[in-house]
This record gives C-alpha cells, sequence and structure tokens, in this order.
C-alpha cells in the first residue's frame, strides 16, 4: 500500500499544484507540504483541510481504509486525466460566483438526477402526482448548506465545469445560462408523488402493519388459554 506521503504528493501532481501553491491555498508553509512528502503527519486540523481540498476521506488519506476501499475511493477521485481532476478541485475550491444571475442547486447520483425544486402544478386530476422544476439559489448560501448537509459542492460556470460534474457527479451549484445549455436535462419537469399523498401511504401502511401485529398477539392469547 502506498504511504501517507505517497497519497498527498500524489493528489497534488494529479490536481497540477506545486508545493507552493497547495501550500498557498491551505494556508501553510510550503516547508510544510515538503515534511508531509517525507511522510511526516501534519495535526488534526491540517489533515482535515488535506482530505477536504482534495475531496477524499482523512481515513484514505491515512491508510485506514482496507485495500479494496482505498482503490475504490482513489479510482472515484482519479479518473481520467490529470487535467480532469484539476478541473474538478478547481469547481470545489477555486471558483467565482458571478452577479446578476441566477444559479440552480443540482445532483447527480448513479441512480437518479436531481436538484432542489419548487412546484410547478399537478400531472394528475387526483392532484396526487405533483410537477417540479429547478428553483433559483442563493449561491453563497446553497454552497454553506450542501457542504454541512452533504458534502462541499462543485460550483460550475463554464462548459468544461459542466463536463466534468457528468463525470464525478454529485452535488453542484450551477449558473442558469449554463445548466440550460449544456445540462438541460435538469430543466426538464419532474414528476413525482405529492408529499401528503406519501405520507398518507405510509400512515395507512403503518395502521395496516399494527392491526396485524394486534391480531397475531390475539390468536396467540387465545391460544394459550
Amino acid at each position: 500500500m502506498e504511504s501517507f506521503a505517497e497519497r498527498i504528493k500524489e493528489l497534488r501532481i494529479a490536481a497540477g499544484y506545486s508545493q507552493e501553491k497547495l501550500a498557498e491555498q491551505l494556508g501553510i508553509t510550503m516547508k510544510s507540504i515538503q515534511r508531509y512528502e517525507k511522510n511526516c503527519r501534519p495535526d488534526t486540523y491540517v489533515l482535515v483541510k488535506l482530505a477536504s481540498f482534495f475531496n477524499v476521506s482523512t481515513d484514505y488519506l491515512l491508510g485506514l481504509k482496507s485495500y479494496e476501499e482505498q482503490k475504490k475511493e482513489r479510482s472515484n477521485k482519479l479518473v481520467g486525466t490529470k487535467q480532469l481532476y484539476a478541473q474538478y478541485l478547481k469547481c470545489l475550491n477555486d471558483y467565482e460566483i458571478a452577479e446578476d444571475t441566477d444559479y440552480y442547486w443540482i445532483e447527480l447520483e448513479s441512480d437518479h438526477i436531481g436538484g432542489q425544486t419548487c412546484w410547478a402544478g399537478w400531472a394528475d386530476e387526483e392532484s396526487k402526482m405533483e410537477i417540479r422544476v429547478l428553483r433559483p439559489v442563493i449561491p453563497e448560501s446553497a454552497i454553506a448548506m450542501c457542504t454541512m448537509a452533504k458534502g462541499k459542492p462543485m460550483v460550475l460556470n463554464s462548459e468544461l465545469d459542466a463536463k466534468t460534474f457528468l463525470v464525478y457527479g454529485g452535488q453542484a451549484i450551477v449558473r442558469k445560462d449554463i445548466c440550460e445549455k449544456y445540462l438541460p436535462q435538469f430543466m426538464e419537469e419532474m414528476v413525482m408523488e405529492n408529499p401528503q399523498t406519501v405520507m398518507e401511504r405510509k400512515l395507512l401502511e403503518e395502521y395496516e402493519l399494527r392491526e396485524e401485529m394486534s391480531f397475531k398477539a390475539s390468536e396467540i392469547f387465545e391460544g394459550d388459554r
């Protein structure tokens, strides 16, 4: 297995950062980076900053995961070319927020696409299925909320950013015009169950389960008599 020093160096080089530039990004000295790449481990505060910057787990950096888990996390980040990973980190750490334009919060997982939406109408006459569309968000607030709830999002301001997002997935705060032009699938209407219908169904399922348990308990009681 690779050492801590080898993992830090590999990530730094893949990101296209010199030791000096990485130190500047993290607010530490270049000598500190040099020590880490000679296998001197940082304190907890810097370790978390390194993991956050490269968007990997601290367990990955410290080699505390199994070989298969280490291999999977590495492949999830170091996919494609070094330029691709560098662009991914740029979207995470070195972005700008454009003024006077709307942003959306979107997500891309292996089994679905979605985002922060608002109600836009009913898809059926019974009002059981609702139509939802992406809603504008305040980018700074959305980034802070996403970081706390789901992890650091990518910020997408260009075609290259959008293409990088399609490779890595996860959470993103995307400029409206970029989403419309390069990620049109996220602009489509989303049809989903009315939350009230979902709640009613769950309550009914819970009631039926309790009735079944009560019936079985009464059968057991009658059998014991």
